[in-house]
């Protein structure tokens, strides 16, 4: 099972992400109050040690913004997480060879599985999040039925999130049965700082349920 860390602001959060055995850890671009600049993520991406993949949160424009801030960050993969058309996810796919692309869709909105198989053409990878007036971020779940039925009837890997935490996680891992999960708010402490405690907690009831899953 594997775990991403979303929402990561500074390199010290990154580095208890890293402690906690992360496999990787999300630095968000696009409009959120865990926003951070280009220059951040790219400090941030250069504390992470090689098996910690870097994993820039983007809804760009167009084609352009999304190979300029990964041509600056250097990540592992990055997240489409707004309505960019399949045509464009296929762009910049092509324009960078070696670079993760997951694509999210919104639960909530409709058409999930119809838009699922849509992606996985031009994706390397679907994230699951909950439907809301930012295209994330919402710390709340959705329907897992419809997530499960996604994660059965897709070839490319499935990553779940959308108001996950250490409480519920396990749940979710074995009723929906994902590639990986991914966490922000359901980690933190005051201010939106990480809490190394419940990270800790997080990987490891995931990790659990995903054994006691197969």
């Amino acid at each position: 099972m594997k775990v991403k860390i979303c929402g990561v602001r500074t390199p010290g959060d990154a580095l208890k992400c890293v402690e906690a055995g992360a496999d990787a850890v999300g630095m968000l671009l696009a409009r959120s109050p865990r926003r951070i600049t280009i220059e951040q993520a790219k400090a941030i991406a250069k504390t992470l040690p090689p098996s910690v993949r870097p994993v820039i949160v983007m809804m760009p424009s167009t084609v352009d913004e999304a190979v300029e801030a990964a041509h600056a960050i250097q990540p592992g993969a990055i997240q489409l997480q707004g309505d960019e058309p399949p045509g464009m996810v296929a762009e910049i796919k092509r324009a960078l060879p070696g670079t993760c692309i997951v694509k999210a869709i919104h639960v909530g909105e409709g058409r999930e599985l119809e838009k699922a198989m849509e992606y996985e053409k031009v994706a390397d990878a679907i994230l699951l999040d909950t439907m809301s007036p930012n295209r994330g971020g919402s710390g709340t779940t959705h329907d897992w039925n419809i997530s499960k039925s996604i994660v059965a009837s897709v070839r490319k890997p499935v990553i779940l999130a959308g108001g996950l935490n250490p409480d519920n996680v396990a749940a979710a891992v074995r009723e929906v049965g994902p590639y990986a999960v991914d966490v922000a708010s359901g980690v933190e402490g005051e201010g939106r700082v990480k809490d190394l405690e419940l990270v800790k907690a997080f990987i490891a009831n995931a990790r659990e349920a995903s054994n006691g899953h197969k």
